[in-house]
């Protein structure tokens, strides 16, 4: 270490050695090894337990090892703990483990070799479990996560080259996943997947060929906001025409006038709607829901609901138009959220991620094809009286007469 002091118009210069961090060592006695440990195994590594030995300036126990992608490992247990944890290995196999104690002077034991024999990396068994389904613009596939690992689950698409190409990754520890793939073109295709860990282990990649429906997007630009009944309040947080629904900006809410706002309502009315012609007759495959961004999974964003359909413009026009005018729910909706937590507590990643890409609601393809819909809450996350939406998105199959 080197020291620049000016003092009286002179450069005084110094010169020492780097101080060590910690204890100077006082012997050079190396201490003794663990004994008796116990190995418990589990998806991608083990624990091992052991006892201590009866040394006064023990100070940790560690092991280095490598990692099947390569990665370098050093793990320390303090000895204010008998217990280590080893992760990141991919396929089930036999590895073998120096272990070493190490006292406050630096000197360190005898290696301990143990045996451990990690069960397969969670991303097999998840692979496995992934078995895709024909929807609409695409499929639809679920997997298993039971421990909730860490995982990337990535989607690709043989182009007319036949090369892969990237589709889609969805980066979650869900124990329970459902996703779906879409906007691909209703012809034969072949579609691959492969997984990945927190640590780079990889799955090799599965192919699987399938064809999806027909679907396309609604036009926006052909939406148009319908009567509102008339004691609806609306927050002035919120856009007071509807078409804030329909203005393209998914990820909203934080800033005044990005969502469409009912506040309050009265004269016997017990939930809040809204009614909109999508411009078009349609037999409708499923629509996405983008809630109030800063407050996912809260305060008014929809938790219980249902659309309704019709092709009367007079029931679409009148505001105090009934359900059993509208024919009923097309369709039912229970907002999901990954985490499972309730609405007091904050969202988590998977939270999120899932929020910010809509929350999605298929059609089963047996409702009639329609151009208004009413969309009426039957309970908000946050167990309110309020009704507040970002964005909503229609696909299906538009009806030429």
């Amino acid at each position: 270490m080197k020291t620049h002091i000016l003092f009286s118009g002179l450069l005084i210069l110094s010169a020492c050695a780097e101080d060590p961090i910690g204890q100077y060592p006082v012997d050079s006695r190396p201490p003794q090894p663990i004994t008796n440990y116990e190995v418990i195994n589990f998806s991608g590594g083990s624990t091992i337990t052991y006892e201590l030995p009866d040394e006064t300036d023990l100070l940790y126990v560690k092991t280095q090892f490598v990692l099947p992608n390569g990665e370098k490992q050093d793990i320390r247990a303090s000895v204010f703990s008998n217990v280590i944890t080893v992760k990141g290995f991919a396929r089930s196999q036999e590895y073998i483990l120096n272990l070493v104690t190490v006292d406050r002077s630096r000197n360190e034991s005898e290696p301990l070799e143990v045996k451990i024999h990690p069960e397969n990396a969670v991303i097999y068994d998840l692979i496995e479990s992934i078995h895709p389904t024909v929807a609409r613009g695409g499929f639809k596939v679920s997997w298993e996560n039971e421990v909730r690992e860490n995982v990337v689950v990535t989607f690709l698409k043989k182009n007319d080259e036949g090369k892969f190409e990237l589709i889609e990754s969805f980066y979650t520890s869900e124990a329970q996943a459902q996703r779906a793939i879409r906007g691909q073109e209703d012809k034969p295709t072949t579609f691959a997947v492969f997984a990945r860990d927190m640590y780079n282990n990889y799955t090799d990649t599965t192919e699987f060929t399938l064809t999806p429906l027909f679907e396309t997007k609604l036009d926006k630009s052909k939406f148009m906001e319908m009567p509102r009944w008339p004691s609806f309040s609306l927050h002035s947080w919120g856009k007071s025409t509807l078409d804030v629904i329909w203005d393209g900006v998914e990820v909203a809410g934080a800033v005044a006038g990005q969502v469409y706002y009912i506040q309050a309502y009265s004269d016997g009315v017990t939930t809040a709607y809204f009614t909109m012609d999508l411009g078009v007759k349609a037999q409708l495959s499923r629509f996405r829901m983008w809630g109030r961004s800063d407050y996912y999974f809260r305060l008014h964003n929809p938790y219980d609901f249902y659309l309704m359909g019709t092709n009367d413009q007079s029931v679409a026009l009148n505001a105090a138009s009934t359900d059993a005018d509208w024919g009923g729910p097309m369709i039912n909706c229970i907002s999901y959220r990954p985490s499972g937590l309730d609405s007091s507590q904050e969202a988590t990643a998977d939270d999120l991620a899932y929020a910010q890409a809509g929350e999605e609601f298929e059609f089963t393809g047996d409702e009639p094809a329609v151009r208004y819909i009413r969309f009426r809450v039957r309970r908000a996350w946050g167990g309110s009286i309020g009704l507040h939406v970002a964005e909503l998105s229609f696909w299906g199959e538009p009806i030429t007469e």
